[in-house]
């Protein structure tokens, strides 16, 4: 019986691979041969599809992986770190920021924030940099998908599909049906995979509780392993301005993460964006109170564990039949494969758009046909760096974070503010880059930050840069400023 349920085991998680192929694949019948088509879907998407090519695509392996890790180190006081903050600013992000996003996507042809920044600002080569800013900022982005593909397929094969395989088989599935069918066929397979996911996390979170004798029983074994994890006094990470600082760092980063500011524009009017909004804290909620739970309680039920990103699979190994694993390995995949697949049409997205559409003398056939060649590129080095890199999950989440946060203002500005110009953004976006840097590295005190997350006091100063800078030097776009606030006072859906 028990080899039988091991061969379950891979055979459930291929099927289900398979399905997820043929879903995108599926997508490729109406996916045309235009650029339009390919990397925004020609802004055709309905609520639902738009919901999950936005939730689905944000969850990824921080919230299946991330949050049991957070829970099992730091207790049920992980989601308020990530989900409380998530669940409200990012949705009023959704309402303000992306329906200006989508305007301006619609009514002049923008496809990355890049194409926003420089028509707004009158310049050709500020995308440059941003779009160098925001590929760099993805790309450890990408390896948390691969990481946590890697670690859920070793974790629930017990070992028979090593970390290297596990990450190979997932980069391979993504990279067949995002360069066949686009947006499109992304955001299809994030409706389906954001449902199996979100499915999958209410069912364990009701059922790991009564495995463990009820959710009292499985609180006090967490008590005797360590009470820190009911009184957060002693975890730096909750002093109240590092919590502050990070609960405001996630929306704020979560605003400029190329594959989310991309699907802004997907959506067929700004009703589409508004619906997502109502619905988004309802669907977090729903993530990462289970999510968070089951690695709270998987300190008492397993003890200290040397790497927590195998919280969650460690717990279904032990909990459920050996069988179920291919279950819960599918689910999680969902999750990571539906944030990876956005990511790395993203990037490819940025480099076909950004360089290839802005300075060389191409067909949109050949453009569509670099970014898929892109997708792969992509996903080929990532799995190589994701073999490489010892970071956990949360850290490297919170590391590419900090530098998307700081991506935030200069990017966003020009949407709400006529005063504001190119030479005020270069400033903004530098000081935001060479900063962060500057504090890794250590040449930044620790004392200077006074308790904070570092993204905060540098963003504080940056806002002063942009505004002095952009202050002192001439405009340089007053004529497509005022266009942008005639765009954003009128009644375009």
């Amino acid at each position: 019986m028990t080899e039988i349920a091991q061969a379950l085991v891979p055979i459930i998680v291929l099927l289900y691979l398979v399905l997820v192929v043929a879903v995108g694949y599926y997508a490729t019948r109406h996916t045309g041969a235009t650029r339009e088509e390919y990397f925004v879907a020609s802004r055709t998407f309905g609520t639902v599809v738009l919901f999950f090519a936005i939730f689905a695509t944000h969850m990824t392996a921080v919230a299946l992986i991330g949050g049991p890790s957070m829970g099992h180190e730091l207790g049920v006081g992980g989601y308020g770190i990530i989900a409380i903050p998530q669940v409200f600013l990012f949705a009023l992000a959704l309402m303000t920021i992306g329906v200006r996003v989508w305007k301006a996507g619609k009514r002049y042809g923008h496809i990355t924030p890049s194409q926003v920044l420089n028509h707004r600002l009158n310049s050709r080569y500020l995308g440059l940099l941003l779009m160098g800013l925001l590929t760099f900022w993805t790309v450890p982005y990408v390896l948390v998908g691969l990481q946590g593909s890697g670690v859920v397929f070793e974790g629930l094969t017990d070992g028979a599909i090593p970390y290297w395989a596990g990450s190979l088989i997932i980069a391979v599935v993504v990279g067949l049906y995002v360069t066949a069918g686009g947006m499109r066929g992304t955001g299809w397979t994030n409706a389906f995979q954001g449902a199996v996911f979100m499915a999958f996390l209410v069912i364990v979170g009701i059922l790991v509780p009564l495995r463990l004798g009820g959710p009292t029983a499985a609180t006090e074994a967490v008590i005797e392993q360590s009470a820190t994890h009911v009184n957060r006094a002693e975890v730096p990470l909750f002093e109240p301005r590092m919590w502050v600082s990070v609960g405001l760092l996630i929306p704020v980063a979560s605003v400029m993460f190329p594959h989310l500011y991309i699907r802004f524009m997907t959506g067929r009017s700004t009703v589409q964006l508004k619906n997502t909004a109502m619905l988004y804290p309802i669907a977090a909620v729903i993530v990462w109170i289970p999510a968070v739970l089951i690695g709270f309680w998987s300190l008492g039920h397993l003890g200290p564990l040397d790497d927590p990103d195998f919280a969650l699979p460690m717990m279904m190994v032990e909990l459920f039949p050996l069988w179920v694993a291919g279950i819960v390995l599918a689910a999680v995949l969902a999750a990571i494969m539906s944030s990876l697949d956005g990511q790395v049409l993203a990037l490819s997205t940025l480099f076909t758009q950004d360089v290839v559409e802005e300075f060389a003398d191409v067909s949109e056939k050949t453009e569509v046909l670099l970014g898929r060649v892109f997708v792969v590129l992509i996903l080929a080095a990532a799995w190589i760096a994701a073999q490489i890199t010892t970071e956990t999950v949360v850290d490297v989440f919170l590391f590419a974070s900090a530098g998307y946060a700081l991506i935030f203002f200069p990017a966003v500005a020009p949407l709400y503010w006529k005063g504001i110009n190119s030479y005020g953004v270069y400033a903004g976006l530098i000081f935001g880059f060479v900063g962060l840097w500057v504090y890794e590295l250590g040449w930044i005190p620790e004392a200077l930050t006074m308790g904070l997350h570092v993204f905060l006091p540098l963003m504080v100063v940056q806002v002063a840069i942009v505004v002095v800078v952009s202050l002192a030097t001439p405009s340089d776009s007053a004529d497509v400023a005022e266009d942008y606030d005639e765009l954003y006072n009128g009644n375009m859906l």
